[in-house]
């Protein structure tokens, strides 16, 4: 009975290896390809981002320079542009783009601060800095075409076969971009 016992146990521990080294083989190459597409398509669209927020960096010294740097605007704009020049150092999507979203926030919180404030309304640089801000946004295909490919990754990455996966092989999320978003409350 025992002898019987031991080769049950060991059939059930090759059956889960095997299981394991199966859904490694089958399910790896396909997040693999999939956070790829997701990373390409994020070199595609920082290369726009990066002129956007160089505007968006103008735009936040003019509204400094017209007497708005003590606001809460300028603090959090100041250190959400200093940490997307870093995360320009390191090529990690998974960092750069929760980054973008903020700033495409901070960008609409600018605007709405100085639509809100006469005296600021009415100067023609901080506008005009604005306006190039505001204009500067990426081509939509760009933008369709990353969050088509996170989506994809995303549903692969946490689907039920391949999440202990992705675990293990450290497979991070990505997130949507969303172009000009209101800041989370």
């Amino acid at each position: 009975m025992r002898h019987r016992l031991r080769w049950i146990v060991l059939a059930l521990v090759v059956l889960v290896v095997a299981g394991a080294v199966a859904l490694v083989v089958f399910e790896k190459p396909t997040l693999d390809d999939d956070r790829t597409a997701v990373d390409g398509r994020w070199a595609a669209l920082r290369k726009p981002l990066v002129v956007r927020y160089q505007r968006l960096d103008d735009a936040l010294g003019a509204f400094v320079a017209a007497g708005g740097g003590g606001r809460t605007i300028a603090r959090d704009l100041q250190a959400d542009l200093a940490a997307w020049k870093r995360a320009l150092s390191r090529d990690d999507p998974g960092t750069q783009v929760p980054i973008a979203n903020r700033l495409e926030g901070e960008g609409v919180r600018l605007a709405a601060n100085v639509k809100a404030a006469p005296r600021l309304e009415g100067l023609a640089d901080l506008n005009a800095k604005l306006t190039a801000f505001a204009g500067s946004a990426p081509p939509s295909p760009l933008v369709h075409a990353y969050n088509r490919a996170a989506r994809t990754y995303e549903s692969d990455r946490t689907d039920t076969l391949r999440v202990p996966v992705a675990r293990v092989f450290g497979f991070d999320a990505r997130p949507l971009f969303a172009l000009g978003a209101a800041p989370a409350p």
